[in-house]
């Protein structure tokens, strides 16, 4: 129980010292949502890059925030997919054990 409580007070502390923590805004000029948008594109593809250079990122530092971060994500989803997803049912006949179609049915 005592090193329960001691890794939650250590977790809090931890939480509130991230609180604390700054950074600089983005200027004008600095990436923005469409920038974003293909940091988050080419992302994996950056990634693989700057396990072999220094002067490669995947993320644009610093940026002008919640719109780089929103484009990022919308760039980086578009290699899962996004949530889309193709069902397609099968019905057997128990009968027969053949595959029918829907048209079949």
């Amino acid at each position: 129980m005592k090193k329960a409580l001691l890794t939650i007070a250590a977790l809090t502390s931890l939480c509130l010292l991230a609180a604390c923590a700054t950074r600089p805004m983005g200027g004008p000029h600095d990436p923005a949502l469409v920038r974003g948008i293909i940091d988050g594109l080419l992302a994996p593809i950056s990634f693989v890059i700057s396990l072999f250079s220094d002067t490669i990122r995947m993320y644009a530092y610093p940026n002008i925030g919640r719109w780089y971060d929103l484009g990022f994500l919308m760039g980086l989803s578009a290699w899962g997919g996004g949530a889309s997803t193709v069902t397609r049912y099968v019905y057997i006949d128990r009968r027969t054990g053949r595959t029918l179609d829907i048209e079949d049915r």
